[in-house]
């Protein structure tokens, strides 16, 4: 046989192997291509049950108020086959007591969105976290925000969002009474007031909003003259001040020597208030920023136009408010290690930059320096976000709901015209100066 036919008949058979076998390897680099392409899980060293307690918050997509945390367990519980997250639907009139009950007595779940609340930062019941945060994950977040989850210098909570508050103005009223919007949504108090009274005629009120414990809407305006609740430095109850005075008879004002709210104001209770703007009979409503991606998704029926603007400025040159609350997620004290660091892993993943692109599902704000751009292109939440710079996050005492719920309490009774502003602050100072 000659080398040329030897040859020939060696290039025969390698065709005639990948012939018949050709298929078979196809199919197995497809198979090793599919696996490739799957995430890759790492192996858990702990697995079990983590017990989850949370709020509801409304998606204004879908109208599901756990959706969104529901997602995240599901997604996590894939990455890490034997961990399962128990999840335990708190609501927001209980739900705060509820937990620090729970925690006084050791029946506290393992994670919860408290870790910017100075009680649990104070009461020791909250896992450090700086061992576990990177400097480099740390400089992402905004410093006040990360600010509200640290305590003598340690930091025992990853913050997800924060929230506000803003005024929601109907134009179609301004436009029915030709009234010019504020200017780049900047106003005085008596330009504020102005306006008001022009925008109260024929059943349509200028202003309302509620006043309740643990919300600060109304807070926009009782600080417009530079008053303060806390002193940052000494956490001092420091809102007896003619500052303070003259805030709170700037927002009694609107209702008994203006006249320019409704009739209801400081009796109505949130969801109240809240309708007296959607009927169209309030012209400017005082309330949180989550109302507004509310308010585009039920557009069509309620019909209202509207924008938003800052609250009105007084004796201080910035529109001073409170930012309601920042939600950091915490871990409660594990004595397992290995179960403290999946805990960990998970309120790391729920509260991660890629997260934060869902806040506008829930007209929350970003608390990550790399998702300050997420209301660039919306004016409305834009302006929201921009009077945050001047709003003060709630102070760092442990007895804050007492203190707001005496302070709550005498603002309702002066705005309802029971007691006088001034009456109210010294009744309120010396109840607070009594607690322990």
């Amino acid at each position: 046989m000659t080398l040329r036919k030897a040859f020939t008949l060696f290039l025969c058979a390698i065709l005639i192997f990948y012939i018949f076998s050709g298929p078979a390897m196809l199919k197995q680099m497809k198979e090793d291509y599919n696996k490739s392409m799957e995430p890759v899980h790492e192996k858990t060293e702990w697995t079990g049950v983590i017990t989850l307690w949370d709020y509801p918050r409304l998606d204004i997509r879908s109208g599901a108020r756990f959706s969104w945390i529901k997602s995240k367990i599901s997604q996590f519980e894939k990455r890490n086959p034997g961990v399962y997250i128990e999840l335990r639907e708190l609501d927001w009139n209980e739900g705060p007591s509820f937990l620090k009950a729970a925690a006084k007595i050791g029946a506290n779940p393992d994670i919860a969105p408290v870790g910017s609340e100075y009680f649990f930062m104070w009461g020791g019941y909250l896992e450090e976290l700086n061992s576990y945060i990177s400097l480099e994950e740390r400089a992402d977040f905004i410093d006040s925000i990360l600010d509200t989850a640290r305590y003598n210098g340690k930091i025992f909570g990853l913050p997800w969002m924060m929230t506000g508050y803003t005024m929601l103005l109907n134009t179609d009223k301004f436009n029915e009474r030709n009234v010019s919007l504020p200017e780049k949504g900047e106003w005085t108090y008596e330009q504020f007031v102005k306006v008001l009274k022009q925008l109260t005629y024929d059943g349509v009120y200028g202003f309302n909003s509620f006043i309740e414990p643990g919300s600060y809407n109304t807070f926009g305006i009782i600080m417009c003259d530079g008053a303060q609740i806390i002193d940052d430095a000494t956490g001092r109850y420091i809102f007896n001040t003619p500052e303070a005075v003259s805030g709170l008879a700037k927002l009694c004002d609107l209702k008994h020597k203006h006249k320019v709210t409704h009739p209801d104001f400081g009796a109505m209770n949130e969801n109240q208030a809240w309708s007296t703007f959607l009927k169209g009979e309030t012209a400017v409503y005082a309330g949180g920023s989550w109302t507004v991606p509310l308010l585009r998704k039920i557009g069509d029926n309620s019909r209202i136009s509207f924008t938003t603007a800052r609250f009105p400025t007084g004796k201080s040159s910035v529109p001073l408010s409170i930012s309601s609350t920042a939600c950091s997620y915490a871990v409660f004290k594990q004595k397992d290690a290995a179960k403290r660091k999946v805990c960990i892993d998970f309120i790391k993943f729920i509260t991660s930059a890629e997260t934060q692109g869902d806040l506008e599902n829930f007209g929350y704000f970003p608390v990550r320096k790399s998702g300050k751009h997420l209301y660039e292109n919306d004016k409305e939440m834009y302006t929201i976000q921009q009077s945050l710079y001047f709003a003060e996050h709630l102070p760092k005492v442990k007895n804050w709901s007492e203190i707001d719920l005496v302070l709550q309490t005498r603002i309702k009774e002066a705005v309802l015209g029971n007691i006088s502003p001034e009456q109210a602050v010294k009744e309120a100072e010396r109840i607070i100066q009594g607690l322990k």
